[in-house]
């Protein structure tokens, strides 16, 4: 004879989500995502833009210190219709590409502008970094895909180029 339990039946299902349930969560999550993607995409313009000037800057830094270490003229040239820069030495009457990575062409990332207020040389422009230290005095003006403008420059001969504020890029 089987015996009947004197207890209500329990539910043996084994806790967890069902697939309805999990597919209204990335439903919610997808609505989610696609509000605030628009806001995120100028968050990358403006990092291309703040990597540029940084590179930028880099590179100017190490064309003064090799100017006064070997005692030579270096060079910073960008080429406006390319976007794109890069340093050189000069080596007798000539200037010469520097033979490691820092003499490569530097490409702007796209949606990325320069423009630059310096002394041009058959349709480029330049920055010369002399032995004693000094450099051209330069206004570069770093622009990202969103509108958001950096300046940077030096506001005399003897300073290093850094970013500046608007009260000294107007000035």
């Amino acid at each position: 004879m089987s015996r009947r339990p004197n207890h209500p039946r329990r539910n043996t299902r084994a806790g967890g989500f069902t697939l309805l349930e999990l597919v209204l969560v990335m439903l919610v999550l997808t609505v989610v995502l696609a509000m605030v993607a628009p806001s995120l995409s100028g968050f990358g313009a403006g990092r291309d833009a703040e990597y540029a000037g940084a590179q930028l800057m880099t590179l100017s830094r190490w064309a003064r210190e090799q100017a006064i270490s070997e005692g030579r003229v270096y060079r910073l040239t960008f080429d406006p219709s390319k976007q794109v820069y890069w340093a050189t030495g000069r080596v007798g009457g000539t200037f010469q590409p520097v033979p490691d990575e820092f003499g490569s062409d530097k490409y702007l990332p796209d949606g990325v502008e320069m423009a630059w207020t310096a002394p041009q040389e058959n349709g480029v422009y330049v920055i010369d970094f002399n032995p004693s230290g000094r450099a051209t005095p330069v206004r570069i003006q770093v622009r990202a895909r969103t509108g958001q403008v950096t300046i940077i420059g030096n506001r005399t001969a003897t300073e290093m180029l850094r970013v500046l504020t608007p009260q000294e890029a107007a000035g």
